[in-house]
């Protein structure tokens, strides 16, 4: 595949993340052309595909689809199987929405079956300005070693919107808590940020809703990070439906505490949290570090560094081999407690 090569993308799920996020972006995107979509509700794919002029699949089968070089799935993780072992058999890269498997297990099985180029998950916060800033700060040791990372987020909410959701479908257990639902992006974004290489959890409480999960707020040990001293560093998080959070990162050096919001355009100061008025802002820092300061601008780079990973045989920032770790974490507060994981 030569670097101008047009790809054709297959999507797969004609839900809200596909409609306001993922396609706007791809039809935009020099170079790729959608070549169908497809969900299990036909008159939802139609009429999305006819506000883009663009074709809608319906049938009962993986194995009826058309051909494509990339299939998005952007489908509840539960559903997702079939899809694969199809997509996998006929050489087909594909790139999920996050979370990317309900367990490590689940998470190695998906990896054999394609090379590491060729399979993407969506953790799009590692685009973020703000996170690439604190990771370079980690990496750099600007403020001395990171002893310790506080991560939160969440607000009352039942979780689900207005309009019919996965989140409200019983068949969709393993994804519909707020862990892997919204959680698995604070996660995701705390190993970034910190590279961390393993982990063990050291206490973990949730609130559960029968089978699923609506707070979960755990203490755990990120092993090998990315900075000359071989210590640990202790993570405190929390993710929430059921309360208020002050949805922040914050990474506490031995010379200071730095810290961001979790929204795209968040700024990152250092400082006292307790007192912001009194905080410095970083943004010279920021300026510096090309990432997005919007969803859109993610969605892109996300996909950009994808497709050139697929053009290139190269394993992109957000391969699924990648997200390993995350999906790891997420399974042990979501199962263990006090257990090592690396």
């Amino acid at each position: 595949m030569q670097p101008t090569d047009s790809i054709s993308i297959g999507i797969v799920g004609a839900g809200a993340i596909t409609r306001k996020s993922h396609l706007p972006v791809l039809v935009n995107t020099p170079n790729v052309t959608i070549a169908w979509i497809h969900d299990h509700r036909p008159e939802t794919a139609k009429a999305l595909a006819d506000a883009y002029g663009l074709k809608s699949v319906h049938t009962t089968a993986p194995e009826q689809l058309p051909a494509c070089d990339v299939a998005l799935l952007a489908i509840p993780v539960d559903g997702r199987g079939e899809y694969l072992r199809h997509f996998a058999a006929r050489g087909t890269a594909v790139f999920c929405e996050k979370p990317f498997a309900t367990s490590a297990a689940e998470h190695r099985n998906i990896l054999a079956s394609f090379a590491p180029h060729a399979l993407g998950a969506g953790f799009m916060r590692r685009f973020f300005q703000y996170a690439l800033l604190l990771r370079r700060i980690v990496k750099e040791r600007r403020f001395g070693p990171l002893y310790g990372i506080d991560v939160s987020e969440g607000g009352r909410s039942k979780g689900s919107g207005a309009d019919a959701s996965f989140l409200d479908d019983p068949r969709f257990g393993a994804s519909r808590g707020v862990l892997a639902d919204l959680g698995s992006h604070s996660v995701d974004l705390a190993l970034y940020v910190s590279a961390a290489s393993g982990f063990d959890v050291r206490s973990c409480t949730r609130v559960m809703d029968g089978a699923v999960d609506r707070k979960v707020t755990a203490a755990v040990r990120l092993l090998g990070v990315a900075s000359e001293s071989a210590a640990p560093i202790d993570m405190n998080y929390d993710v929430s439906w059921l309360d208020g959070q002050n949805n922040q990162i914050r990474l506490r050096f031995a010379n200071a505490t730095v810290w961001s919001g979790l929204g795209p355009a968040s700024e990152v100061y250092i400082g006292d949290p307790a007192f912001p008025q009194d905080a410095m802002s970083l943004a010279s820092e920021a300026s510096r570090a090309v990432g997005a300061t919007t969803y859109n601008q993610a969605f892109y780079l996300e996909w950009q560094h994808f497709l050139e990973g697929l053009r290139t045989h190269s394993e992109s920032l957000i391969s699924a081999r990648s997200a390993l770790l995350t999906t790891s974490l997420v399974e042990a507060l979501l199962t263990t407690a006090g257990s090592q994981h690396d």
